[in-house]
């Protein structure tokens, strides 16, 4: 498959834009629930009060997570007004999540716009993900306010507990792996199924808190995990296929899966190692690294893996027959 192609698929599939018009329908109001929280409290710092306004209002709405916890409910018949509150919780426990990301990456810009670590600094930053950590944990605990029982709430954060530990030890893995060229698809791959135990939490929880059964709850689990994985798949390609972030996961993080999977190929490992190894790459040497991954198959490589994994994402949602259409269609949006 030709790098352009590639490029024009994830960008211009019709799906995509169904997904979009969902996730903003399904998760608006856990998004402004989330925003008001952070923009309603009192600062007294304009520094402080720069950084929340940034994270809330010059980043992307987060409609993903409220809207994936909304649509896990409804598919086993819950509609609750805790699963708003629980997805705002989410938002911002991801945000400041992300902030720490951004600060062990080292990484000042993303998609062309500078990260909080990047334009507010590192202390900021770091006070910041602690204001969040906390505004997010306090959304979660009003759930009990709204009627959800205080065994459905305890499995809810017993849920959070787990993938919280195995996010850490996914990012312990990361910081290993950085600039390491003897790492196998099969340890990258490890690795990226530790990092969507994010998605597959979101999952649960929607389903725990729509009153769903021990075997639905499982299900909407593998759901999750396997969409996250066809996330985080698709972002190694597209790390591949911007210059900009394939320089910067050169030199400051692990290499992007194609480019691992390229590096197992003896007939090319020699000629990406020399351009690897180059301390100031030029966008000649990038786009030479890129062709010669693609000619290698590492982009045919990870296009039928996430393909591959999204047909299993769908298939554990099946048995609930039409109240899956949209937890369908949105899995169907990442295939390539």
């Amino acid at each position: 498959m030709k790098k352009g192609k590639i490029k024009h698929q994830i960008k211009g599939e019709e799906l995509v834009e169904q997904a979009k018009k969902i996730m903003k329908k399904e998760g608006s109001k856990g998004w402004e629930l989330a925003k008001e929280t952070m923009l309603n409290q009192d600062v007294h710092s304009l520094q402080l009060q720069e950084a929340i306004n940034y994270i809330m209002l010059q980043y992307k709405p987060d409609f993903f997570r409220p809207a994936i916890i909304s649509l896990c409910s409804k598919t086993v018949d819950g509609v609750s007004e805790a699963a708003i509150s629980c997805g705002a919780s989410l938002v911002l426990l991801g945000r400041a999540i992300g902030i720490h990301d951004d600060i062990i990456d080292n990484l000042k810009r993303r998609n062309k716009r500078y990260t909080v670590f990047g334009k507010f600094g590192k202390e900021n930053a770091l006070i910041l993900s602690d204001i969040l950590f906390f505004k997010g944990f306090k959304l979660l605990a009003r759930i009990i306010e709204l009627g959800v029982p205080q065994q459905k709430f305890t499995e809810i954060y017993n849920t959070i507990d787990c993938i919280w530990f195995e996010q850490s030890e996914s990012e312990v893995l990361e910081v290993q792996s950085r600039g390491k060229t003897e790492i196998t698809p099969r340890s990258c791959l490890t690795k990226i199924r530790m990092r969507a135990s994010e998605m597959e939490a979101t999952t649960r929880i929607g389903g725990i808190l729509g009153g769903g059964s021990k075997k639905e709850v499982d299900a909407l689990g593998r759901y999750g995990r396997f969409l996250g994985i066809a996330s985080i798949l698709r972002d190694e390609l597209i790390d591949m296929l911007e210059l900009d972030m394939l320089k910067h996961r050169i030199e400051r993080e692990s290499l992007p899966l194609p480019l691992i999977y390229a590096l197992i190929d003896p007939s090319v490992r020699s000629k990406l190692f020399l351009l690897i190894s180059i301390k100031r790459p030029k966008m000649t040497d990038l786009q030479a690294i890129s062709k010669v991954v693609e000619e290698a198959g590492g982009l045919d490589y990870v296009v039928k893996l996430i393909n591959r994994t999204i047909r299993t994402s769908r298939s554990h949602v099946v048995a609930f027959g039409n109240k899956n259409k949209e937890l369908d269609l949105i899995a169907s949006s990442i295939m390539i």
